[in-house]
């Protein structure tokens, strides 16, 4: 939240919310920096999330840095809110850093109902979730659409979003994208009430062996090849 607010003139909130689970109550909040240049319903919001975790998710005194799931996410959202809050957009953005992936999207679930039960439209949400690790030292990146999921008439807005992606990835970076179906991030509460929905991902979790393990950690990560999927978010 503070290195946002230092990007966002102050425009940075929590969303506060109560996720219950087995009985127990857990007080999570997701963060959100608004950049509202027009008096439009036109939103587009890029999120990432920012919680980690252990393989075994019972797993409390093991501490998983998290530095590709999903601290590479983040830092793309840090970096797209510094560039794109110094530019006059024809949509307005949200900047949102969901808690609680890792448990099953709490935080993207409890944030899209509060956009939904509030009539704020969405054009489009696009979501950053492992974006750090090359597989076996490439250049491939995975551009995530909607196929078949709940709501079967936001396939087409996706596909349209994914086919644009693909063509921005050729011509102004060195990524080899592949369009790839929705896996299981914090685009699927969004998918669920109808919104359209992008995701990218480095493919790292079959391919990165420190995936939700101790040794998740910076020095793991291509920071050329996260540049550049950043560059083409």
């Amino acid at each position: 939240k503070d290195e946002l607010q230092t990007i966002c003139e102050g425009k940075v909130y929590f969303h506060n919310f109560t996720q219950t689970d087995q009985g127990i109550d857990y007080h999570l909040k997701n963060i959100v920096c608004d950049k509202k240049d027009l008096e439009s319903d036109n939103l587009i919001i890029i999120s990432a999330h920012y919680d980690s975790r252990m393989q075994d998710i019972n797993n409390t005194n093991g501490r998983a840095p998290g530095a590709d799931d999903n601290a590479s996410g983040v830092s793309a959202i840090l970096e797209l809110a510094r560039i794109l809050s110094q530019i006059d957009l024809k949509n307005n953005i949200q900047f949102v850093l969901f808690s609680g992936e890792e448990q099953g999207q709490w935080g993207s679930k409890n944030y899209v109902k509060y956009l939904h039960d509030n009539n704020i439209k969405i054009n489009l949400l696009i979501n950053a979730d492992m974006i750090g690790y090359p597989p076996q030292g490439s250049n491939k990146v995975n551009i995530e659409y909607d196929r078949g999921n709940k709501v079967p008439t936001n396939d087409i807005s996706s596909y349209i979003v994914g086919i644009f992606m693909k063509q921005i990835a050729l011509e102004y970076t060195k990524l080899n994208t592949t369009l790839t179906i929705l896996s299981n991030s914090d685009y699927r509460p969004f998918e669920a009430f109808g919104y359209t929905v992008i995701g990218v991902h480095d493919g790292g979790v079959e391919q990165n062996p420190n995936y939700h393990s101790t040794s998740d950690k910076p020095d793991t990560l291509d920071l050329k090849y996260l540049s550049s999927i950043t560059k083409l978010l």
